[in-house]
C-alpha cells in the first residue's frame, strides 16, 4: 500500500512540476524539441554497472544536466522525462508503473535542479553566464539537487518494495566513492556538453557523442581492471 502510494505521489509530483514550471505557456519548435529529447535517450541508453554491482552510472545524468543548463525549466521537464519514457518503451520493456514512476522522478529532480537556478538569477542559454566564476555555486547546488532528489527518490522505492533501510540501501547503492565520483565526472560532463552546445551549436552534437563514447569505453575498461585485480587478490 505504501510503496502504491509513494509511487503516485512521485507521479502526481511530476506532473505538478511541469505545469507549475510553466508548460501552458510554452511553444516548442519542432527541431530543437527532437534535438533535446535523442539527446536525452541516447544518455538514457548508455549506462555501465557500478563496481562490484552496487549501483550504475547512467549518461543520462550528464545529458539530463546540459539540459537543466540551458533549456528552460518546462522544456528541460519535457525533453528529460519523454526521452526516459520512450527509452523505457522503446528498449527496456518496462512495465507502466515502472516508466511512471521513472519520468515523475526524473521531472521532479529537474524541476527542483532549475528552480536552484532560477533562484541565484539564473541565465539560460547565454556562454558568458555559464563560464561566470559567480555561477559556481549556484551549478555546484544544481547539480547537489538533482543528485540526492533523484537518488533518494529511487531509494524510498527500494526500500518500500524490500521493507529495509532507506539509509543503508542509499549508502550502500549511490554513496559510496566510486559512485560519488562517477557522478561529479558525469555532471562535469554535462557542463562541457553545454559549453559546447552553445559555442558550436548542433554541429557539437558530433563531438559530444565521440567524447560520451570514450568516457564510457574508459570506465568499462576501469571496472575490467577493478575486476581482474579483485580476482588476482581472490586467487590461492
Amino acid at each position: 500500500m505504501f510503496l502504491c502510494l509513494f509511487v503516485a505521489l512521485v507521479v502526481a509530483g511530476g506532473g505538478a512540476a511541469f505545469w507549475i514550471s510553466g508548460a501552458p505557456g510554452i511553444t516548442l519548435s519542432p527541431l530543437p524539441v527532437l534535438f533535446w529529447i535523442l539527446a536525452n535517450m541516447l544518455g538514457e541508453v548508455l549506462w555501465l554497472p557500478a563496481p562490484k554491482g552496487r549501483g550504475y552510472l547512467s549518461m543520462a545524468t550528464a545529458a539530463n544536466f546540459t539540459s537543466i543548463l540551458i533549456l528552460p525549466a518546462p522544456l528541460a521537464i519535457l525533453a528529460t522525462g519523454l526521452a526516459g519514457v520512450l527509452v523505457d518503451v522503446l528498449f527496456r520493456r518496462r512495465r507502466w508503473y515502472k516508466v511512471l514512476f521513472n519520468a515523475g522522478m526524473c521531472s521532479v529532480s529537474v524541476f527542483a535542479s532549475c528552480r536552484v537556478l532560477s533562484s541565484f538569477g539564473w541565465v539560460n542559454g547565454s556562454l558568458e553566464h555559464l563560464l561566470s566564476p559567480l555561477q559556481l555555486g549556484a551549478i555546484l547546488l544544481s547539480a547537489g539537487t538533482y543528485f540526492l532528489l533523484n537518488t533518494w527518490l529511487v531509494t524510498g522505492v527500494i526500500a518500500l518494495h524490500q521493507r529495509e533501510s532507506a539509509w543503508r540501501i542509499w549508502r550502500q547503492s549511490f554513496a559510496f566513492r566510486y559512485e560519488l565520483l562517477g557522478s561529479l565526472m558525469l555532471f562535469l560532463l554535462g557542463l562541457y556538453f553545454a559549453v559546447l552546445l552553445l559555442t558550436w551549436g548542433y554541429l557539437s552534437a558530433f563531438v559530444a557523442t565521440i567524447t560520451t563514447y570514450f568516457v564510457r569505453d574508459a570506465y568499462s575498461r576501469f571496472l575490467s581492471s577493478l575486476e581482474h585485480s579483485a580476482g588476482a587478490r581472490a586467487a590461492p
